[in-house]
Protein backbone atom coordinates (compact mmCIF):
# COMPACT_ATOMS: atom_id res chain seq x y z
CA UNK A 1 0.00 0.00 0.00
CA UNK A 2 2.98 2.32 0.54
CA UNK A 3 4.94 1.41 -2.59
CA UNK A 4 4.21 4.81 -4.11
CA UNK A 5 6.83 6.37 -1.81
CA UNK A 6 10.29 6.72 -3.41
CA UNK A 7 12.99 4.39 -2.14
CA UNK A 8 14.43 5.63 1.16
CA UNK A 9 18.22 5.97 1.24
CA UNK A 10 19.01 7.82 4.47
CA UNK A 11 19.02 7.05 8.20
CA UNK A 12 16.61 9.86 9.07
CA UNK A 13 14.45 8.78 6.12
CA UNK A 14 14.02 5.29 7.59
CA UNK A 15 12.85 6.76 10.92
CA UNK A 16 10.60 9.19 9.04
CA UNK A 17 8.97 6.33 7.13
CA UNK A 18 8.40 4.30 10.31
CA UNK A 19 6.48 7.26 11.75
CA UNK A 20 4.59 7.74 8.50
CA UNK A 21 3.55 4.06 8.41
CA UNK A 22 2.44 4.18 12.06
CA UNK A 23 0.24 7.24 11.47
CA UNK A 24 -1.02 5.76 8.20
CA UNK A 25 -2.29 2.55 9.80
CA UNK A 26 -3.70 4.28 12.88
CA UNK A 27 -5.65 6.53 10.52
CA UNK A 28 -6.79 3.54 8.43
CA UNK A 29 -8.02 1.64 11.51
CA UNK A 30 -9.95 4.65 12.81
CA UNK A 31 -11.44 5.23 9.36
CA UNK A 32 -12.69 1.65 9.14
CA UNK A 33 -14.11 1.65 12.70
CA UNK A 34 -15.96 4.94 12.21
CA UNK A 35 -17.49 3.85 8.92
CA UNK A 36 -18.48 0.40 10.23
CA UNK A 37 -20.21 2.03 13.21
CA UNK A 38 -21.91 4.55 10.95
CA UNK A 39 -23.31 1.81 8.68
CA UNK A 40 -24.39 -0.20 11.75
CA UNK A 41 -26.29 2.75 13.23
CA UNK A 42 -27.86 3.60 9.86
CA UNK A 43 -29.28 0.08 9.69
CA UNK A 44 -30.15 -0.33 13.36
CA UNK A 45 -31.90 3.03 13.71
CA UNK A 46 -33.45 3.29 10.27
CA UNK A 47 -37.02 4.46 9.92
CA UNK A 48 -39.64 1.78 10.61
CA UNK A 49 -43.43 1.79 10.56
CA UNK A 50 -44.93 2.38 13.99
CA UNK A 51 -41.66 3.40 15.57
CA UNK A 52 -41.34 6.93 16.92
CA UNK A 53 -38.11 8.88 17.08
CA UNK A 54 -37.00 10.08 20.48
CA UNK A 55 -34.67 12.78 21.67
CA UNK A 56 -31.39 11.71 23.27
CA UNK A 57 -29.73 14.48 25.27
CA UNK A 58 -26.27 12.91 25.37
CA UNK A 59 -23.98 10.98 27.64
CA UNK A 60 -21.24 12.61 29.67
CA UNK A 61 -19.13 9.39 29.88
CA UNK A 62 -19.32 8.94 26.09
CA UNK A 63 -18.41 12.58 25.38
CA UNK A 64 -15.55 12.45 27.89
CA UNK A 65 -14.24 9.23 26.31
CA UNK A 66 -14.25 10.47 22.73
CA UNK A 67 -12.46 13.62 23.88
CA UNK A 68 -9.89 11.78 26.00
CA UNK A 69 -8.94 9.08 23.50
CA UNK A 70 -7.94 11.43 20.63
CA UNK A 71 -6.07 13.61 23.13
CA UNK A 72 -4.05 10.63 24.33
CA UNK A 73 -3.47 9.47 20.77
CA UNK A 74 -2.17 12.83 19.52
CA UNK A 75 -0.09 13.41 22.65
CA UNK A 76 1.44 9.95 22.29
CA UNK A 77 2.31 10.55 18.64
CA UNK A 78 3.77 13.92 19.59
CA UNK A 79 6.05 12.44 22.24
CA UNK A 80 6.99 9.55 19.94
CA UNK A 81 7.98 11.85 17.07
CA UNK A 82 9.58 14.65 19.10
CA UNK A 83 13.07 13.16 19.04
CA UNK A 84 12.90 12.57 15.29
CA UNK A 85 11.73 16.15 14.72
CA UNK A 86 14.58 17.44 16.89
CA UNK A 87 17.14 15.44 14.90
CA UNK A 88 15.76 16.81 11.65
CA UNK A 89 15.17 20.47 12.57
CA UNK A 90 16.85 21.60 15.81
CA UNK A 91 20.04 23.51 15.09
CA UNK A 92 21.53 22.46 18.44
CA UNK A 93 21.17 18.79 17.42
CA UNK A 94 23.21 19.09 14.22
CA UNK A 95 25.90 16.36 14.37
CA UNK A 96 29.58 16.85 13.66
CA UNK A 97 29.86 16.65 9.87
CA UNK A 98 32.18 14.50 7.83
CA UNK A 99 31.62 16.94 4.99
CA UNK A 100 29.88 20.31 4.84
CA UNK A 101 28.92 22.40 1.83
CA UNK A 102 27.03 25.61 1.16
CA UNK A 103 23.86 25.41 -0.94
CA UNK A 104 22.24 28.51 -2.38
CA UNK A 105 18.86 28.70 -4.09
CA UNK A 106 18.32 31.23 -6.84
CA UNK A 107 15.43 31.52 -9.27
CA UNK A 108 15.62 29.02 -10.89
CA UNK A 109 18.96 27.39 -10.04
CA UNK A 110 20.83 25.60 -7.26
CA UNK A 111 24.44 26.57 -6.50
CA UNK A 112 26.85 24.48 -4.37
CA UNK A 113 30.11 25.61 -2.75
CA UNK A 114 32.75 23.06 -1.69
CA UNK A 115 35.96 23.45 0.31
CA UNK A 116 39.05 23.22 -1.84
CA UNK A 117 42.26 21.31 -1.25
CA UNK A 118 42.59 22.67 2.29
CA UNK A 119 39.29 20.99 3.25
CA UNK A 120 37.95 24.15 4.89
CA UNK A 121 35.11 26.35 3.65
CA UNK A 122 36.10 29.99 3.59
CA UNK A 123 34.24 32.54 5.68
CA UNK A 124 31.17 34.18 4.27
CA UNK A 125 28.99 37.11 5.20
CA UNK A 126 25.94 38.63 3.56
CA UNK A 127 27.65 42.03 3.57
CA UNK A 128 30.05 40.72 0.90
CA UNK A 129 27.28 39.50 -1.41
CA UNK A 130 27.25 41.03 -4.87
CA UNK A 131 25.99 39.99 -8.29
CA UNK A 132 29.28 38.13 -8.82
CA UNK A 133 29.67 36.90 -5.23
CA UNK A 134 26.34 35.32 -4.42
CA UNK A 135 27.71 33.29 -1.49
CA UNK A 136 29.13 36.41 0.17
CA UNK A 137 32.62 34.90 0.31
CA UNK A 138 35.06 36.94 2.40
CA UNK A 139 37.75 38.08 -0.07
CA UNK A 140 40.30 38.42 2.75
CA UNK A 141 39.95 34.84 4.03
CA UNK A 142 42.74 32.61 2.65
CA UNK A 143 40.69 29.45 3.27
CA UNK A 144 38.18 30.55 0.65
CA UNK A 145 40.70 31.06 -2.15
CA UNK A 146 40.54 27.43 -3.29
CA UNK A 147 36.81 26.85 -2.72
CA UNK A 148 34.96 25.85 -5.87
CA UNK A 149 31.34 26.17 -6.97
CA UNK A 150 29.07 23.95 -9.05
CA UNK A 151 25.61 24.67 -10.38
CA UNK A 152 22.73 22.19 -10.76
CA UNK A 153 24.91 19.11 -10.06
CA UNK A 154 26.57 18.14 -6.78
CA UNK A 155 28.36 15.10 -5.37
CA UNK A 156 28.47 13.60 -1.87
CA UNK A 157 30.05 10.47 -0.31
CA UNK A 158 27.90 7.57 0.88
CA UNK A 159 27.70 6.59 4.57
CA UNK A 160 28.98 9.97 5.75
CA UNK A 161 27.34 12.69 7.83
CA UNK A 162 26.62 15.65 5.57
CA UNK A 163 25.71 19.13 6.77
CA UNK A 164 24.34 21.53 4.18
CA UNK A 165 24.44 25.25 5.00
CA UNK A 166 21.34 26.44 3.18
CA UNK A 167 20.23 29.91 2.10
CA UNK A 168 18.59 31.78 -0.77
CA UNK A 169 19.55 34.71 -2.97
CA UNK A 170 16.11 36.12 -3.64
CA UNK A 171 12.86 34.43 -2.56
CA UNK A 172 11.83 31.41 -0.49
CA UNK A 173 12.94 28.13 -2.04
CA UNK A 174 12.76 24.64 -0.55
CA UNK A 175 15.65 22.15 -0.62
CA UNK A 176 13.85 18.82 -1.16
CA UNK A 177 15.55 15.43 -1.61
CA UNK A 178 12.62 12.97 -1.80
CA UNK A 179 14.71 9.81 -1.49
CA UNK A 180 16.40 11.15 1.65
CA UNK A 181 13.18 12.56 3.20
CA UNK A 182 14.98 15.89 3.53
CA UNK A 183 12.99 19.09 3.06
CA UNK A 184 13.98 22.51 4.36
CA UNK A 185 13.03 26.01 3.27
CA UNK A 186 15.87 28.20 2.02
CA UNK A 187 15.31 31.64 3.54
CA UNK A 188 16.98 34.81 2.22
CA UNK A 189 19.27 36.35 4.83
CA UNK A 190 19.64 33.13 6.87
CA UNK A 191 22.02 30.17 6.80
CA UNK A 192 20.20 27.04 8.01
CA UNK A 193 22.04 23.80 8.80
CA UNK A 194 20.51 20.69 7.21
CA UNK A 195 22.07 17.36 8.33
CA UNK A 196 21.55 14.02 6.57
CA UNK A 197 23.42 11.01 5.25
CA UNK A 198 23.15 8.65 2.29
CA UNK A 199 23.05 4.87 2.56
CA UNK A 200 23.17 3.95 -1.12
CA UNK A 201 25.12 5.15 -4.13
CA UNK A 202 23.08 6.46 -7.01
CA UNK A 203 21.77 9.51 -8.84
CA UNK A 204 18.97 11.33 -7.04
CA UNK A 205 16.79 14.30 -7.81
CA UNK A 206 16.85 17.62 -5.96
CA UNK A 207 13.79 19.79 -6.44
CA UNK A 208 12.45 23.07 -5.14
CA UNK A 209 9.28 22.37 -3.16
CA UNK A 210 8.32 26.03 -2.69
CA UNK A 211 6.44 27.92 -5.41
CA UNK A 212 9.09 30.48 -6.35
CA UNK A 213 7.93 31.89 -9.66
CA UNK A 214 6.93 31.03 -13.20
CA UNK A 215 9.99 28.81 -13.73
CA UNK A 216 9.54 26.92 -10.44
CA UNK A 217 8.94 23.64 -12.28
CA UNK A 218 12.43 23.77 -13.82
CA UNK A 219 14.35 24.36 -10.57
CA UNK A 220 15.86 20.90 -10.36
CA UNK A 221 19.25 19.53 -9.47
CA UNK A 222 21.08 16.20 -9.50
CA UNK A 223 22.81 14.60 -6.52
CA UNK A 224 25.49 12.01 -7.29
CA UNK A 225 25.84 9.88 -4.15
CA UNK A 226 29.19 8.15 -4.57
CA UNK A 227 31.51 5.75 -2.81
CA UNK A 228 34.27 7.47 -0.83
CA UNK A 229 36.82 6.46 -3.47
CA UNK A 230 34.80 7.96 -6.33
CA UNK A 231 34.01 11.07 -4.33
CA UNK A 232 37.69 11.62 -3.48
CA UNK A 233 38.54 11.20 -7.16
CA UNK A 234 35.89 13.75 -8.12
CA UNK A 235 37.13 16.22 -5.50
CA UNK A 236 40.72 15.81 -6.73
CA UNK A 237 39.58 16.52 -10.28
CA UNK A 238 37.91 19.74 -9.14
CA UNK A 239 40.86 20.95 -7.09
CA UNK A 240 43.73 19.87 -9.37
CA UNK A 241 42.50 19.95 -12.94
CA UNK A 242 40.93 23.38 -12.68
CA UNK A 243 41.66 26.69 -11.09
CA UNK A 244 39.31 27.60 -8.24
CA UNK A 245 36.00 28.76 -9.66
CA UNK A 246 35.03 32.37 -9.09
CA UNK A 247 31.74 33.12 -7.33
CA UNK A 248 28.79 32.26 -9.57
CA UNK A 249 27.53 35.25 -11.50
CA UNK A 250 23.88 36.15 -11.10
CA UNK A 251 21.71 34.29 -13.59
CA UNK A 252 24.45 31.86 -14.58
CA UNK A 253 22.95 28.64 -15.84
CA UNK A 254 25.98 26.59 -16.85
CA UNK A 255 27.33 23.93 -14.52
CA UNK A 256 30.96 24.19 -13.49
CA UNK A 257 31.13 20.43 -13.72
CA UNK A 258 31.93 18.77 -17.00
CA UNK A 259 29.00 17.42 -18.95
CA UNK A 260 25.48 18.60 -19.50
CA UNK A 261 23.74 21.06 -17.21
CA UNK A 262 20.32 19.51 -17.86
CA UNK A 263 19.15 17.59 -14.77
CA UNK A 264 16.66 15.51 -16.71
CA UNK A 265 19.34 14.42 -19.16
CA UNK A 266 21.73 13.47 -16.37
CA UNK A 267 19.05 11.56 -14.48
CA UNK A 268 18.35 9.56 -17.58
CA UNK A 269 21.97 8.94 -18.44
CA UNK A 270 23.10 7.71 -15.03
CA UNK A 271 26.77 7.94 -14.06
CA UNK A 272 29.97 6.51 -15.37
CA UNK A 273 30.83 4.87 -12.05
CA UNK A 274 30.45 1.12 -12.26
CA UNK A 275 29.38 0.82 -8.60
CA UNK A 276 26.69 3.49 -8.85
CA UNK A 277 23.06 2.46 -9.24
CA UNK A 278 20.49 4.83 -10.69
CA UNK A 279 17.59 5.54 -8.36
CA UNK A 280 14.21 5.25 -9.98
Amino acid sequence: MLDYLPEVVSTVGIAHDHLFVLVYYITAIIFVLVNVLMVYFLIKYRRREGRKAYHFHGSMPVEFTWTLLPTLLFAGLGFYSDDLWADMKYQNRVPKPDIEIDVLGQTFLWHFRYPGADGVLGKKDFKFRTATNLFGMDPSDPYGKDDFITTTHFNLPVNKTVVVHLSSVDVLHSFFLPHFRVKQDAVPGMWINVPFDGLKTGVYELVCAELCGSGHYSMRGVLHMQSQTDFDKWMNEQTKSKTPAPPVAEGAAASTESGTGDPAATMGAGTANSDTSVAQ
